[in-house]
């Protein structure tokens, strides 16, 4: 279809170009058309205006020519005596004029018009003796006024220029005779001919054509003659009998003639100064003149035109060929455009389903989900909060969006929750604390995320909190801590009974065994040697086992943990370590500590797991152990240098003890840390504060 529209807008497009070419061409055609007609009107005028002048000339000089041949004495003379010598010497004289001047005939006629000499006398139509007194060229002469006369010869039956002279006998006397010169219209006809292509015409003053350059014109009237003129003419003889006939030609306005078969000229009339009543007619052909216009241009314009024409058809070719290509591109581009737009549309509406199912999940699980989730702005206020909360502070999501903690809690959770905000804002990452929410008269512990939400700009606008109720979980942790409390507090009781019985008990019994031993030894030393050896034996094993059971009491109880303090204990412990381990050990203590039994205890026991571990997994040749009080808390630590573990992957050494230490901790307000990575070795911080309350949660 658009293939179609951009033939149709070529080919309009062709046909207004060739459109402005033709109408561009028109118009400059008939600018030069006028521009050549008004050059041809005035060459033409130059033209009629030279014909007019030539002939005017012509008439002139002929005219003198016969004053000349009229005052010759000859003429005089023969005149007086038309015999003999004289008649003779006129002949010879008019003989000379007529071969000087190319004329038709030079001849003489007396008072009475007969013609007494002649050019002509010898030849067959000689009118020697006729009388022409008849013709106005005799008679305007013969009256003393030279004479100029255009007709057909009556006796020679051809055209032309009669020039007569009056000849005077005397001087200031009348006329005796005239002199003549006829010419014939040839050279006037010869001199039309010469450089004009129109028609020249020479016409007497009733409209008759006595000379032109075109025979079929010769004794046509030009606008017809009334029957009066055409008897007066008749009866002159001037141009023969006639008739006459109308050329045809009618003259219109605007200096313009049209003939008979509507042909149009410019019709020019000029008279003739040398022979009032008498006019020089030109007529220009405006057909030839157009011809002569249009050739040229033409011939000039037209390979012009063709080769315009032949550019606008390469151009329509070339710009439909690219429009073409365009057009193909443009569809092949609008086809992918559509393509992309039903996937994009697919893809929308895939999203849009996405998103609504996962809204309707999302919805769903806020609706259902036994933990609180809000949403606030930077400056603390909600924008959202789903069911659970609506259901435990009997506040709703509309009566709530734009209210702070401030306005929906008491003072002291609420500047908690902003507090607990702002770190989540200013650090721009999630967090996880345990908080107390107002309930009843038993305030709820909840453990909180809270993580930031972006902008599109990157920016932290808002931020999402999902709070789920542990207290229960509390509950039961505060229940096992007491358990575990008293599970290890039951050991340490049992352990100090079982020391106090391995010490007091056996260690006594022992002790009577050793003396017996003793005693049997001294009693068989001279009776019975071997006996006497065999109870030193016994005595020895005896001390041993005395020691063993000492070193074990110690090690279940050590007496210096209650008698002397944590300290003492540290340094007894270390040195039977380093004895039993044959590792390093480096104690530092710093200052008296007065540390209560229950963290003293849980700090030796630590120390003692801690050592425990070193001695079983490090690898380590040395290990430092320092004691000190620093800011109301006991800080003990544990280090060596063996191959260390990856703290992510402790979960996984389960026989490292470090469940116990930590629940030690746990029950005595104090938190545990480890440190540690492969091949760096291993630390063991614990940090007891001595103000806190025994057995609460740090």
């Amino acid at each position: 279809m658009a293939g179609v529209k951009l033939r149709v807008i070529l080919v309009v497009l062709s046909f207004l170009s060739f459109l402005s070419v033709s109408v561009a061409g028109y118009v400059y055609f008939r600018s030069l058309q006028d521009s050549a007609h008004k050059e041809a009107e005035k060459d033409s005028a130059l033209q009629a205006e030279r014909i007019r002048n030539g002939v005017s000339s012509f008439l002139t000089e002929n005219l003198k020519t016969a004053r000349a041949l009229a005052g010759l004495v000859e003429m005089r003379a023969v005149l007086s005596d038309p015999r003999g010598a004289s008649l003779a010497r006129v002949n010879a004289v008019l003989d000379h004029f007529r071969e000087a001047l190319a004329a038709n005939v030079c001849y003489l006629m007396d008072g009475e018009g007969t013609t007494v000499a002649s050019s002509n006398r010898n030849a067959p139509d000689s009118f020697v003796g006729n009388n022409f007194s008849f013709r106005p060229y005799w008679k305007e002469a013969i009256r003393g006024i030279p004479s100029t006369y255009m007709a057909l010869g009556v006796t020679s039956n051809v055209r032309g220029v009669y020039f007569s002279h009056p000849v005077y006998g005397v001087a200031g006397g009348p006329a005796v005779g005239v002199a003549v010169i006829k010419v014939s219209t040839e050279r006037i006809e010869r001199e039309f001919r010469q450089g004009s292509e129109g028609i020249v015409l020479l016409v007497d003053p009733k409209g008759i054509v006595f000379a032109a350059n075109r025979g079929e014109w010769l004794y046509r009237s030009l606008q017809g003659l009334t029957q009066e003129d055409a008897e007066e003419v008749a009866r002159s003889l001037q141009f023969g009998q006639g008739p006459w006939a109308w050329s045809g030609l009618s003259i219109l306005d605007g200096g313009k003639a049209r003939d008979k078969g509507g042909m149009e000229y410019r019709f020019y009339r000029l008279d003739v100064s040398a022979y009032p009543g008498w006019s020089v007619v030109y007529l220009d052909d405006l057909r030839s003149v157009s011809r002569k216009i249009s050739g040229p241009l033409f011939r000039a314009t037209g390979p012009i035109i063709l080769l315009l024409c032949l550019l606008i058809g390469l151009s329509v070719l070339f710009l439909y060929r690219r429009a073409s290509g365009d057009i193909v591109r443009r569809k092949v581009a609008e086809e992918a455009l559509r393509e992309a737009q039903k996937q994009l549309t697919q893809h929308s509406g895939e999203l849009e389903r996405q998103v609504k199912e996962r809204t309707r999940r999302f919805t769903s699980i806020l609706r259902h989900t036994p933990a609180v989730v809000y949403v606030k702005d930077r400056e603390g206020r909600y924008a959202y909060v789903n069911p659970r909360f609506t259901e435990l502070f009997g506040i709703r999501n509309a009566q709530i969006h734009g209210k702070t903690d401030f306005d929906v809690f008491p003072h002291e959770f609420a500047r908690a929750f902003r507090e607990n905000d702002r770190k989540v804002l200013e650090g721009r990452t999630p967090t996880q604390v345990e908080e107390t929410f107002p309930k009843g008269d038993e305030p709820h512990v909840y453990l909180s995320t809270r993580f930031p939400i972006y902008a599109a700009a990157g920016e932290a606008t808002s931020l999402c909190g999902i709070s789920i109720d542990i207290s229960g979980i509390k509950k039961a942790e505060d229940q096992l801590r007491r358990l575990s409390d008293s599970i290890i507090a039951g050991q340490e009781k049992e352990r100090a009974a079982v020391a106090r019985e391995l010490h007091d008990e056996f260690g006594q019994v022992l002790t009577a065994l050793s003396l017996d031993a003793a005693w049997l030894r001294d009693r068989l030393k001279g009776a019975d040697p071997e006996g006497s050896r065999q109870a030193q034996s016994m005595c020895g094993i005896i001390g041993k086992a005395i020691d063993d059971i000492r070193g074990i009491a110690t090690r279940l109880r050590p007496g210096a943990l209650d008698n002397l303090g944590l300290v003492e204990a540290l340094d007894w412990y270390l040195r039977d370590f380093e004895n039993r381990s044959r590792m390093r050990c480096v104690y530092r203590p710093h200052g008296a500590l007065r540390i209560p039994d229950r963290a003293a205890t849980a700090a030796y026991r630590i120390a003692q797991e801690a050592l425990t571990n070193v001695a079983r997994h490090s690898g380590a040749s040395r290990v430092d152990v320092s004691l000190r009080v620093e800011e109301g808390a006991l800080l003990l630590s544990v280090e060596d240098d063996g191959r260390g573990f990856d703290p992510e992957r402790l979960d996984e050494s389960k026989g490292l003890g470090v469940i116990g230490m930590r629940e030690r901790a746990l029950l005595i307000g104090g938190a545990l840390s480890i440190g540690s990575r492969p091949g760096g070795g291993t630390r063991i911080d614990l940090r007891v504060p001595l103000d806190a309350p025994q057995g609460a949660p740090s």
